[in-house]
């Protein structure tokens, strides 16, 4: 779309029409001349001032617009930034790569230690085998937390009768005997566990305590029956009733149901000294420290490997950040081409409107004179030359910048035509210096395994 307005426009802007019924009553276009007439003048006055100010405004406007564009690009950052990499990388990979030896090193430490206390408690302890424990704790406790749910669900049943709140008084009754059972399975397991110990003295003394946790569990579930006897006579004295019977006759239970809850309790008793014996090692404390080690093992396994991610992370997160500034770098170029292309284009459309200026000037002063001669009923007024623009005076369009621009246009051209091959250099650089972290966290490690002796056990 042009910029130029249409003579209609002009012609109405200007008021030419009246302004020559003015010109005609004054007699001022008379005949033969060879000068213009201030009306004429004026149209070129209003032409420069007002139609060719605007455009090139717009058109000035326009061209900053674009350099500050251009201004906003970092092509020459991105491009230093972009031969900075291997510096940048290295300082990423010693940054991570020293607190990642610290780590290994404090680790390495940490399970050299554990395996010198296991290889003293083997010793001191007679011990030439491994430790035997089940590896999964979660697994353990869901199978005590069934056990338990299981008997108080059963002996529930058998103790609802003498409770005053029915099936829930039962159960929470059944449920404390429960958790008393479960108490005593761990003493007696544990007490179990000590009679495998190599010293004498402490076997015998955890064989007395097995014993009478064993005494203990088998008058406690014996009870338990006498107890759901004496709810049948009379649930208020029922406890004291039972303590009684048990003392005189721990086996005279006469009571079908009574007995299938000493049975039930001492199936549920025993399984759980089972399940807490064979959870752990048989030897008292194997259990604990083999499996610090074994965690130490796996921590120490884990760092080593998170040693090599790490860096790896850092390398394709360098990758990842080159690319990308390879991609910016070319993708503002095009802009900065573009933008430098449009200039052009605004000030060569700057120069046609100059042009067509002058014709509207042209127009305009024929239509004056015109419309002037059919007013005055004679032949048009010969006036030498139409009006003319001195180009000196017209508004210039400021392109310093744009000069500016261009210039570095060819130093960016030259630099884009030579960054396949520095990205091709920076990627081979940043595989070079991958395969260098790697090495040398390989022969941290194996220094640190041969100084702290973490070879096979």
């Amino acid at each position: 779309m042009t910029s130029i307005p249409a003579s209609k426009s002009a012609i109405s802007a200007l008021k030419l029409e009246q302004r020559v019924e003015r010109d005609v009553k004054a007699g001022i276009p008379e005949l033969d001349r060879t000068r213009h007439t201030e009306s004429e003048e004026s149209i070129r006055a209003y032409v420069a001032n007002e139609v060719v100010g605007k455009v090139h405004r717009k058109r000035q406007d326009e061209i900053d617009e674009q350099a500050g564009a251009r201004n906003e690009l970092h092509i020459r950052q991105l491009y230093q930034e972009l031969g900075n990499t291997d510096r940048e990388l290295s300082k990423k990979i010693e940054s991570r790569k020293s607190a990642l030896l610290q780590e290994l090193q404090q680790s390495a430490r940490d399970l050299a230690s554990a395996r010198a206390d296991l290889e003293i408690f083997r010793h001191n302890n007679g011990l030439t085998r491994d430790a035997e424990y089940r590896e999964s704790k979660l697994l353990h406790y869901a199978t005590i937390f069934f056990i338990v749910i299981f008997e108080t669900g059963l002996n529930a049943f058998f103790l609802s009768r003498g409770s005053e709140l029915g099936l829930l008084g039962g159960f929470f009754q059944a449920f404390i005997l429960s958790l008393v059972n479960l108490g005593l399975a761990v003493f007696i397991a544990s007490s179990l566990r000590n009679l495998f110990h190599v010293h004498i003295l402490r076997k015998l003394c955890f064989g007395v305590l097995f014993v009478a946790f064993s005494a203990a569990s088998i008058y406690f579930v014996l009870g338990v029956g006498h107890y759901r006897e004496a709810l049948e006579a009379n649930p208020f004295t029922a406890s004291q009733v039972a303590v009684t019977s048990l003392w005189a006759d721990p086996w005279g239970i006469r009571d079908f149901n009574s007995w299938i809850m000493v049975i039930v309790s001492a199936i549920a008793l025993s399984a759980l000294v089972a399940k807490f014996f064979v959870v752990e090692d048989r030897y008292p404390g194997y259990t604990a420290i083999s499996r610090r080690v074994r965690d130490l093992q796996r921590r120490w396994l884990e760092l080593c490997g998170d040693a090599f991610n790490e860096v790896g992370d850092a390398v394709d997160e360098t990758q990842q950040v080159l690319s990308e500034k390879d991609r910016q770098l070319r993708s503002q170029f095009i802009q900065f081409k573009a933008s430098i292309e449009r200039s052009e284009e605004i000030r060569r459309e700057y120069e046609e409107d100059i042009a067509r200026a002058q014709a509207l000037l042209d127009e305009l002063v024929r239509y004056y004179q015109s419309h002037s001669a059919r007013i005055m009923n004679r032949r048009a007024a010969y006036f030498g030359e139409l009006l003319r623009f001195e180009l000196g005076t017209l508004p210039k369009l400021n392109t310093v910048g744009l000069d500016q621009h261009r210039e570095e246009l060819q130093f960016f051209e030259k630099m884009v035509a030579s960054l396949d091959r520095e990205y091709a250099a920076a990627m081979e650089l940043i595989g070079e210096r991958w395969e260098k972290a790697r090495a040398d966290i390989r022969d941290f490690i194996g220094r640190v395994e041969r100084e702290n002796g973490l070879g096979t056990p």
